[in-house]
This record gives C-alpha cells, structure tokens and sequence, in this order.
C-alpha cells in the first residue's frame, strides 16, 4: 500500500509542475488564432506571449504590467471609405440640415454633405473637420450623445458591406484581443478617433470597457438641467490623441508603458516607438498593412481618406516590428455573419432601373433603356433597340457585369448610338453604389460615375 501511495504522490506532483509550467488561457490541442495563416507573423505573437508569461523564463513580466495597446481606425476595424466617425458625423448633419437651415448654411457643413473631404481635411489642424465635430458633437449632455451614436450604430450600414458598422471587425484581432487577455494581458485602445464616440461600444464589440478607452478628448461641463447632474460635451482645450499625441495620451490616462503595441499607419509610429525603443520589459510592436483589395482595402501612401503607412512601414525593419500583410497573413478577415453579408447581393441593388444619363451625355427622349439585376446576380435589360442578359460578378460594392449576351435587331439611328454607348459604358464597370436620393450610380475604375439609374417602382 505505501508503494502504490508514493507512485500516486508522485504522479500528482508531476501533474501539478506540468499544470505549472502550461500557460495561461492556452492549450497544446487549440489554435487561440484560427484565422490567422501559418506565418512568421503569426509565430512572433505566439512566441513573445509564451516568453513574458513563462514564470521560468528571463523575459517573464508580471500580469500588472502586461499593458498591450491597439490603434482602431485600420488596426481593429476599416477606415475605408472614410474614418467611421465622420461617417457618424455626416449621418448626424443628413438628419439635422434640413430642420436647420443655419446649419445647412455654414461651408463646412455644406461641404460634408458634398462628401468634399479634402476640404475638410486640409489646414495643418483639419480645420473643416473639427468644425463639423464641433456642430455635431458639442452643446449636448453626454447621454443624449450616447443615445446618438447607438442609434447610429443600430440603423447605418456601410456602403460596400451593407453590415452596421461595429460589425465590421477584424476577425484575427478579436482572436488576438482575447489570445492576450487569456494570457493575463490588459487590452487597452489609443485612437485618434473621439474617446466618448468608441466607449459606448467598445466594451460590446471588443471587450474593452469605457475605462481603457484613450482617445481624442475635450473638456465636459457639469451643469444641472432639469433638476438633475449632468456632463455637456464641449470643444474646449481639445486634446487629439494621434501621432505624438499617442504616448502622451498613454502617459496621461494608463500610466504604464505599454509591452506591447498594434497599429497601420504613420500616426502609431510614435507610440510604436514609445512601447518598443529602450523599454526596460520585453516589448512587441505590429503594423497592419492593408494589401487585400479584394477581401477589404489595399492601400498605404495612398489610403482612401486616412491612414498613410509611410514611414512607419519604412521604420519598422529596424525596430523589429512585424508587419502584418492582410493577403497573405489572415486566413480570414471577417466573422462568418460578415463574410455571409459581404457575399450576398444588396437587396437595394435589386430591381429594374431606367437609365437617366450616360458619361454625362444624358439619354433619347423616351427612351427605354434599363437595367434589371435579380437576387441570384443575374443581369439583364433593354437598351431600347435590343435585350440583353448576363451573370454579374457581385461583391459588397463591386460589381462587374462580363459578357452580355443581346438580340440583334436595328433600330433609330439616335437609339443605336445611344446602345453603343450604353453597352461601352456597362462593360466599364467596376463599382456602384446607391445615393441619398435612391439613384443607382455604376462607376468605372478611375472612380468616374459613368451611368445613372432610377428605381422603376412595381
């Protein structure tokens, strides 16, 4: 009895040292990143977690102090075509300009409901954009600003996605947000974007409280309204947390020098080298490069509205910094819902569609030239003269209408011309989208609206 009473001891003991030395949260059996490939990218994580969670180790660093920091815009979900934000803000003054024509009055306002972002964009300090912010996002008490924004993020959908905007995320970064707070990590966001427009969500989409939120803030007024305490949104003493900004926002409201840190673009370069040059604890930096036109965006010295990754991308072999490439490191950029929604046709795309206007030249009078598109992708219509039919290539905003097939018939000499170039234009094609006003605009590769629809109503 005593032998088989030492065997079990031991066995136990042998156990307990394995249980030991396995890491927290991980298992030898699970992938924590199912939607990452098998790159390098992939490993250097994996390995710089096993390293500073390893009790044993040299480079262990206590769960106090395992900090790790995310860009959102571009890091945590797109900022294509525009930053999310000023996408609220432009939803905000659609609703507000018609009920207030001094709003509707002022440039910048106009300029944004022109969707002119580069004047709002230009000036040193981006001029234009802090006056809409400071229209759309001041004078208010912070709950009926939170009100706003779930509203917002309930009833918008984004252009090419056609999914509510907070559904968008990353999908191998919410693996990664979760893989590190299973290891004992604190997730903490450093944006540029509005610190109250991504508390009211964050916690929801990423599992990071309003707390651990640093962002781009201003001062709040205490006033009593109604009888009762509240805090009115203001635009004095502003403080933009980007670029040089991102370490004194660190400074100021987490207090410790981060061990890790995650961004795509030359306004995290700053906090990039904050949490990985001369860091007394081992430290790990990341880029996202977005190098994935098909499945998201692809740009970098040229992005859509914001984030450049110029210099940081340039800056990074020397810091040893990895650098994500979406093509060929994600596995999968989006959750299963997205990629299901990505996938389908537009239910505002289908339908039958009278042409208004073609390349600016207009249209015949009377002239009946459409163009149908069926929920299965199926595309077909009259040019006036004749019918024609085809499969589209459709994919969130894309849309590509191939080899159509038409009848043969002669017709009006105005009418013929006008299907040859009604048929050039069709063949042009690379996007649409659907405006404010219900009309479908199909638009080529150089950005150019080519042809102009209206809905035919049943």
């Amino acid at each position: 009895m005593r032998v088989s009473s030492l065997v079990v001891v031991a066995l136990l003991a042998s156990l307990s040292a394995a249980t030991a030395k396995a890491q927290p949260g991980s298992s030898p059996h699970v992938d924590p990143l199912p939607s990452w490939n098998e790159t390098a990218r992939k490993q250097a994580v994996i390995d710089f977690v096993n390293r500073v969670t390893d009790r044993d180790g040299d480079d262990y660093v206590p769960p106090a102090q395992r900090i790790a920091v995310f860009d959102n815009d571009g890091t945590l979900w797109p900022e294509a075509p525009l930053p999310f934000q000023v996408e609220f803000v432009f939803e905000e003054l659609k609703r507000r300009a018609p009920q207030e024509p001094k709003l509707a009055a002022d440039p910048m306002v106009q300029a944004a409901l022109a969707g002119d972002v580069k004047k709002l964009l230009a000036g040193k300090h981006y001029d234009g954009l802090m006056r809409i912010l400071a229209l759309t996002h001041t004078g208010i008490t912070t709950d009926e600003f939170n009100a706003r924004v779930e509203t917002w993020r309930e009833t918008t959908r984004h252009p090419r996605f056609q999914k509510a905007y907070t559904d968008l995320t990353y999908q191998p970064m919410q693996e990664l947000l979760k893989y590190l707070r299973d290891n004992g990590f604190e997730t903490f966001i450093v944006s540029g974007g509005g610190a109250d427009f991504m508390r009211v969500w964050s916690e929801a989409v990423y599992g990071i409280p309003p707390q651990n939120v640093v962002g781009s803030t201003a001062l709040t007024k205490f006033e009593f309204r109604d009888g009762k305490p509240v805090l009115i949104k203001t635009m004095d003493q502003a403080f933009v947390d980007d670029k040089d900004g991102k370490p004194v926002g660190i400074h100021q409201f987490i207090g410790r020098r981060p061990i890790a840190c995650f961004g795509n673009s030359d306004g995290d370069q700053a906090m990039l080298e904050y949490t990985t040059i001369g860091n007394p604890l081992p430290s790990f930096g990341m880029l996202v490069h977005h190098t994935d036109a098909e499945r998201e965006y692809a740009y970098d010295a040229h992005p859509p509205a914001s984030g450049t990754l110029v210099t940081a991308l340039a800056a990074a072999p020397a810091n040893g910094w990895n650098v994500v490439d979406m093509k060929t490191d994600w596995k999968q950029i989006w959750g299963t819902d997205t990629m299901e929604a990505a996938n389908k046709v537009s239910d505002l795309l289908v339908g039958n569609w009278l042409a208004e206007d073609i390349e600016n030249r207009g249209v015949v009078d009377r002239a009946h030239t459409t163009l149908e598109i069926a929920d299965d992708g199926t595309a077909s219509g009259n040019t006036s003269v004749n019918r024609y039919s085809g499969k589209a290539k459709i994919s969130g905003d894309k849309i590509e209408l191939g080899r159509l097939v038409m009848t043969r018939r002669a017709g009006p000499q105005s009418l013929m011309d006008q299907e040859t170039r009604f048929m050039a234009a069709l063949a042009k094609v690379t996007r649409y989208r659907i405006g404010d006003d219900g009309l479908l605009y199909l638009i080529d590769a150089e950005g150019n609206e080519i042809v102009r629809f209206s809905k035919i109503e049943d």
